[in-house]
C-alpha cells in the first residue's frame, strides 16, 4: 500500500492503513482526526495535480465544497453568542431589501435550517452570477420564495449568499473573509480560505477524479427541475478548477483548508473554552428539521441543526451516533465532530468520488476512527 505521511497515535494505526489503502486506489488527500483537542492523527498523500510529480505537503489546499456551509455558520454561532443576531428575528431586520416578494418572515433560523424557501430564484439568473456577490445577493433579495417557507429543502448553492449577507450587514463588516478570519479561522489558527489569493492558489491541489462536469448534466436533461435550477448560476464548462470558482466568496461550497483547519472548525462547535459559549453549543446541536423522504435536491433525506447535518445514514454518513454534528461536500470532503466522544474529523480530497451523500470512502474513514476508538 502507498505509504502516506504525517503522523499517526498507535492506538489509531487501523486510521492509517485504511487512509494508504485509498491513496492506492488513487485517491488524493488528506485526514485530521482531533478528540477533546488533541490530533490523533494527522495524514495526507497523493499528488497536488494528476499531472505533475509534486506531492500533497502539510499546507495544501483543497476545495471543501458544501463542508464551507458548516463553517460559515460557526460564524453565525459566534455572532449569536456576541448578541449581534439572534435566530428568531427576520432576515429584513438587517437586509431591508430581502422583504420584497413576500419574505418579510423569512428569519435566520430558517436561513440557516434550510427551510428559507430559496434554494433557487423566481428570477431570471445568468451562467457565471455566482461569482458575482452583488448579483446574487440581489437576485435572492428581489425573488419570491420557490418552495415553501418552512419546508427543509437543502439550499445547495444559495446558502452561503443569504447566509453571508446576513452576517456581513450585521457586524458592519466586509468582504465575508475578512469577518471570517477576524471572527472564526484567524482565532482558531485554521487554514481556511474564502477567495484565494495569489500565494493560496500556488498552494491549492487540482480537482479531478469523477467528472466534475456531471453535476452539470441535470441543467441540460431537465432545465425546469428544481436542482438545474439550483445549480444554474455556475458559468459554463466549471470544473471547480477556475479561477472565478477558486478566487469567489461562495460561503455555499468554495472554500478551500486543509485537513487539519476542518477539523479545527468543527471541533469549536463541540469544544468548551473555543469559540462558543456552552449553551450556544448545546442549543446548535439540537435537531431542528427533517425530511425523512429523500429531499428534492440532494436525493437523501436530511437532518439539520443550526446550520449544520446530523448523521443520517446511509446518504449522510457521520456515524451510527444521530446526535454527530457536521456538514459533507460534494465529491467526498466532510467535516464532523460528536459530542459524545469528542472527537472532530476533517477530511479533504481532490479525488472526487461520483453521486451525492457521503462516499464510500469517507464512510470507510469514519468507521475505522470509531473502530480505533472501540478498541482503546
Amino acid at each position: 500500500m502507498t505509504r502516506p505521511e504525517g503522523h499517526t497515535d498507535p492506538a489509531f494505526t487501523r486510521v492509517a492503513e485504511v487512509f494508504a489503502a485509498h491513496l492506492a486506489a488513487g485517491d488524493r488527500g488528506a485526514l485530521a482526526v482531533r478528540i477533546d483537542g488533541r490530533t490523533v492523527v494527522d495524514l495526507r498523500g497523493g499528488r497536488v495535480d494528476p499531472a505533475f510529480p509534486a506531492m500533497w505537503q502539510e499546507d495544501t489546499l483543497a476545495c471543501v465544497f458544501s463542508v464551507t456551509k458548516g463553517v460559515l455558520s460557526l460564524l453565525a454561532h459566534v455572532m449569536i453568542d456576541r448578541g449581534e443576531i439572534a435566530l428568531d428575528d427576520p432576515v429584513a431586520r438587517w437586509w431591508p431589501e430581502f422583504a420584497a416578494s413576500g419574505k418579510s418572515e423569512i428569519t435566520l433560523r430558517n436561513v440557516m435550517t434550510h427551510s428559507a424557501g430559496l434554494p433557487a430564484v423566481s428570477v431570471p439568473v445568468q451562467r457565471g452570477d455566482l461569482y458575482d456577490w452583488k448579483r446574487m445577493v440581489g437576485a435572492l433579495a428581489t425573488s419570491a420564495p420557490v418552495t415553501p417557507v418552512g419546508a427543509l429543502v437543502y439550499h445547495n448553492m444559495t446558502y452561503g449568499h443569504l447566509l453571508g449577507e446576513i452576517l456581513c450587514r450585521a457586524s458592519g463588516i466586509r468582504p465575508l473573509f475578512r469577518l471570517l478570519a477576524e471572527r472564526v479561522t484567524g482565532p482558531l489558527g485554521a487554514d481556511f480560505r474564502l477567495g484565494l489569493d495569489a500565494a493560496a492558489l500556488l498552494r491549492t491541489a487540482r480537482i479531478a477524479g469523477a467528472d466534475p462536469a456531471g453535476l452539470f448534466a441535470a441543467l441540460q436533461a431537465d432545465p425546469e427541475s428544481l436542482f438545474a435550477r439550483s445549480m444554474a448560476f455556475f458559468g459554463e464548462g466549471e470544473d471547480f478548477n477556475s479561477p472565478d470558482w477558486r478566487t469567489a466568496e461562495i460561503g455555499s461550497g468554495s472554500g478551500h483548508a486543509t485537513a487539519m483547519a476542518i477539523a479545527r472548525l468543527y471541533e469549536a462547535l463541540i469544544q468548551p473554552g473555543l469559540l462558543l459559549s456552552d449553551q450556544r453549543r448545546a442549543d446548535l446541536a439540537r435537531l431542528q428539521i427533517e425530511n425523512r423522504n429523500p429531499d428534492p435536491i440532494l436525493g437523501v433525506p436530511l437532518r439539520f441543526a443550526q446550520g449544520v447535518e446530523l448523521s443520517a445514514p446511509p446518504g449522510i454518513d457521520f456515524g451510527p451516533s444521530p446526535r454527530t454534528l457536521g456538514h459533507w461536500g460534494a465529491g467526498g470532503a466532510t467535516g464532523l465532530a460528536d459530542p459524545d466522544t469528542g472527537v472532530a474529523f476533517g477530511y479533504v480530497t481532490a479525488d472526487m468520488a461520483t453521486g451525492l451523500g457521503s462516499s464510500p470512502r469517507c464512510r470507510a474513514l469514519i468507521a475505522s476512527v470509531l473502530e480505533c476508538l472501540q478498541g482503546r
